[in-house]
C-alpha cells in the first residue's frame, strides 16, 4: 500500500471511531432529560397562551360587531 492510501484509510478509520464515540454519548443523563421536560412544558404553556390570546381577540371582535 502506498503512503497516500494509508493516510486516507487512517483518516476514514479515525472518522468512523469518532462517529461511534459520538453515538455512544447520545444517551441523556437526568439533567438533560429534565431540561427537555422543562423545554416541552414551556413550549406547551406558550402554545396555550397563544390560543388564549386568539380566543380573547375573537371575543373582542364579536363584542365589537355586536356593538355596531
Amino acid at each position: 500500500m502506498t503512503a497516500s492510501l494509508m493516510r486516507r484509510l487512517s483518516a476514514v478509520l479515525a472518522a468512523l471511531f469518532l462517529s461511534m464515540a459520538l453515538v455512544a454519548c447520545e444517551e441523556q443523563g437526568p439533567a438533560e432529560q429534565t431540561g427537555e421536560a422543562v423545554d416541552q412544558t414551556m413550549e406547551k404553556a406558550g402554545d396555550m397562551v397563544e390560543e388564549g390570546a386568539e380566543k380573547v381577540e375573537e371575543g373582542a371582535e364579536e363584542v365589537e360587531k355586536s356593538a355596531e
